[in-house]
């Protein structure tokens, strides 16, 4: 086409051209902002080039939920991905003979959890929020660090017994969420007729029955009991004493029931597909075994 030669706005954009057509139902008259017009053609001529996926999201979502001093509920926290030096004080934690899940949960939700809802997440507000938010917000910030793959060299199948290489999509793990996030106590029904009252185990509760980590099973669902029950029979109860005085059957019954209203992500229910025997199961996995 010579200069002389005038400009026809019908060829198709993908010829490199302008088409009219594309401002259809538009307020904006192309003679009028032509750099505008330009962009617009540049970005429908441009080739189709595959994009790389979006990062993760340094905000998340709680399955249960913060309520603070004023009843106010927060279901949102802010987080960020684990630096060098995060890495360096866990490896020391985890270094430890008597580690624990619920302390390496707590050094790190205090280092990379930044707000929960308006709120900087200060210690004391870290340790009353419920242990399964506590578990969402450490998997979450996993996945901020390392993407939702997590890759295993040698997975055992407790189907045909072999070790195989697996990759489990971390953000396909199933999650618990409370249907009324204010509401954090439950009534669990007792032997003989009785009723126990119980609020859901918070942060602050869970590195109680850690203590030093010498603690049996028994003695660390005894401190669970003392601190989360309320009311037994309507009737407020001693903050402390009363666990040991209950029977075994009260007390695993009241054990049972706070582990399962307790929202949060599902790590006992991971399905994985060997790829040995070609049979899916499903596993438990400890938060710890996502940072080794």
């Amino acid at each position: 086409m010579s200069l002389s030669q005038p400009f026809n706005p019908k060829v198709h954009p993908q010829a490199g051209v302008f088409d009219p057509n594309v401002f259809e139902g538009s307020l904006m008259d192309p003679t009028e902002n032509p750099e505008q017009a330009n962009q617009i053609v540049r970005e429908l001529t441009s080739p189709d080039v595959p994009l790389m996926p979006s990062l993760p999201s340094d905000k998340m979502f709680l399955p249960g939920g913060y309520v603070d001093q004023d009843g106010e509920l927060h279901q949102e926290a802010h987080i960020r991905e684990i630096n060098g030096a995060d890495e360096e004080a866990m490896a020391r934690e985890l270094r430890n003979p008597n580690v624990s899940v619920a302390k390496v949960v707590d050094l790190l939700l205090k280092r990379c959890v930044l707000e929960v809802g308006p709120h900087r997440a200060t210690p004391q507000i870290l340790g009353e929020m419920l242990a399964g938010d506590r578990a969402s917000m450490m998997l979450a910030i996993r996945v901020l660090t390392f993407g939702s793959d997590w890759e295993v060299e040698e997975f055992p199948c407790r189907l045909c017994g072999k070790n195989f290489g697996t990759v489990v999509e971390l953000d396909s793990i199933g999650e618990k969420r409370m249907d009324n996030p204010r509401v954090q106590e439950i009534d669990v029904r007792l032997r003989n007729n009785h009723t126990a009252t119980v609020a859901l185990l918070d942060g602050a509760s869970q590195m109680a029955m850690i203590g030093d980590g010498n603690r049996t099973g028994p003695e660390e669902i005894s401190i669970a009991i003392d601190r989360c029950l309320k009311r037994y029979d309507g009737k407020p109860v001693p903050l402390n004493g009363i666990a040991q005085t209950l029977s075994m059957a009260d007390r695993r019954a009241i054990s049972t029931a706070m582990s399962e209203a307790q929202p949060g992500p599902k790590m006992e229910e991971v399905m994985v597909t060997c790829t040995e025997c070609g049979q899916e199961a499903s596993y438990s996995i400890s938060l710890l075994d996502l940072f080794r």
